[in-house]
């Protein structure tokens, strides 16, 4: 039933989208599309296929329509010549297209060599590089429909906002308020004590750190430039948002990206030298202080009361490469992990903890280097986009590396989704600000002739 209202909704919402696209013009209709795909994102919305347990999400129905309409609205305003004069960037979005093409070519064929215990898992993850795909296009329309880059970082900003304040909310009433379970608490039990650990859109309190941690570089970043009230608070509510979350490993990605912004931001001058050094000692002999006279009380909350369970993922890598010998180049299965070392080692384990290593294990090594050369691709890329600011691109891949390889990140397709929005939208959205500002001293020159 859902499929089919799918199917003739399909048709209905693309005629609407070219219609939007053409009647209103400008950066606000795209910006406001933007922020509707970041609405089904975080709605977390499935809908079944016509196969049990096989689910499609609302960004990849989303997506579909929105490329399809970019594509038409293209067509019909000329600017589909346009494609064919970015070189660079469309060189770029092939490679990194053909690499996450191979990956799902890889999954397919697991379907005819691996055991699939679980095929609503496998299609998760199916459905999650697919996004990752229609995501690429969808940017790099919004790059040649000269979408601003000023508008995509206002857009992230509010998603960063509300994401807070939900977290804020949660932890006040102790309610998720989310829509699959608005009146779950956010308790967590695998500590000492019941602590509350608020989840945010995520829907888990790690994942939620992990989505605060990517955010933190872009937020830092945008209050940098803009300096105002709606920036700042931004950036200080996704801190505190991190914080209520009690993910260590967010804490620390944003401590790492903090020192990336320190040695990497261009020094201009003397004084900027002489203020940075002055930071940097304060900031040390602070921190020296703070470990001396707060060390039990933050060891208590942190790893007594929380629950400490980093020594128990080390043990989980060991036996998952003693797993990953038997099935080296295709793996285990996408998302068969779990059933697949219970079924042949009588072992019961939690999730894997690093997206990285569930790549490797579960999709085998071409996996696992496939994704590996995006991630390289995506950071040259994107640090010879930000020459003035490569602190951030940096900080970015970085903070998100680490807190993705010490949780179950592939589970979190939100958190996933947001990084590459993210690193998407600084690649492609950058050279069109260049452009535009390029555009307007050329207009100017002309005014003041």
């Amino acid at each position: 039933m859902y499929l089919i209202i799918i199917l003739l909704s399909i048709p209905v919402l693309w005629a609407g989208c070219i219609f939007v696209l053409n009647v209103f013009k400008g950066n606000t209709i795209q910006g406001i599309l933007l922020g509707i795909l970041i609405f089904g994102m975080v709605s977390n919305v499935r809908f079944n296929i016509g196969y049990p347990n096989i689910n499609i999400d609302m960004p990849f129905i989303i997506l579909f329509i929105y490329n399809l309409a970019l594509l038409a609205h293209m067509m019909l305003s000329s600017k589909i010549n346009e494609l064919k004069l970015d070189d660079i960037s469309r060189t770029q979005l092939n490679r990194v297209i053909l690499l996450l093409s191979s990956v799902l070519l890889v999954l397919f064929f697991q379907v005819y060599i691996s055991q699939i215990y679980d095929i609503g898992l496998y299609s998760f993850h199916f459905n999650v590089f697919i996004n990752l795909i229609l995501l690429a296009l969808f940017f790099y329309f919004l790059s040649v429909n000269q979408f601003s880059i000023n508008t995509f970082f206002a857009v992230i900003v509010m998603y960063s906002i509300c994401n807070s304040l939900l977290g804020v909310l949660q932890y006040v009433f102790n309610r998720s308020f989310l829509l699959s379970s608005a009146s779950d608490s956010i308790n967590y039990y695998e500590g000492a004590v019941v602590t509350k650990r608020v989840m945010g859109f995520v829907g888990a309190s790690n994942g939620a750190g992990n989505l605060g941690a990517i955010l933190f570089s872009v937020l830092l970043y945008y209050f940098l430039k803009k300096k105002n009230f709606f920036s700042g608070i931004a950036l200080l509510l996704n801190i505190l948002f991190v914080v209520l979350t009690f993910t260590r490993i967010g804490y620390l990605s944003i401590v790492i990206q903090c020192l990336i912004f320190v040695v990497f931001s261009k020094i201009r001058d003397k004084h900027q030298l002489l203020r940075r050094c002055l930071i940097g000692i304060l900031s040390i002999f602070v921190g020296v202080i703070a470990y001396l006279i707060f060390f039990d009380d933050v060891y208590q909350i942190l790893f007594i009361n929380r629950g400490d369970t980093e020594s128990n993922r080390f043990v989980q890598f060991n036996e998952a490469f003693r797993i990953m010998k038997e099935n080296l180049w295709f793996g285990v299965g996408a998302g068969q992990y779990n059933s697949y070392i219970e079924a042949n080692h009588g072992i019961q384990d939690i999730v894997l903890h690093s997206q990285f290593i569930n790549i490797l294990i579960e999709q085998g090594l071409i996996s696992f280097i496939l994704f590996s050369m995006i991630y390289i691709i995506l950071f040259i890329w994107s640090t010879r986009v930000f020459k003035d600011d490569v602190w951030l691109p940096i900080s970015l891949m970085i903070g998100n590396f680490i807190v993705v390889n010490f949780n179950p990140n592939q589970y979190y397709s939100m958190c996933i989704l947001t990084f590459f929005i993210l690193i998407y939208g600084l690649i492609f959205l950058k050279k069109t600000s260049v452009q535009e500002h390029v555009s307007n001293q050329s207009q100017h020159k002309i005014v003041t002739y």
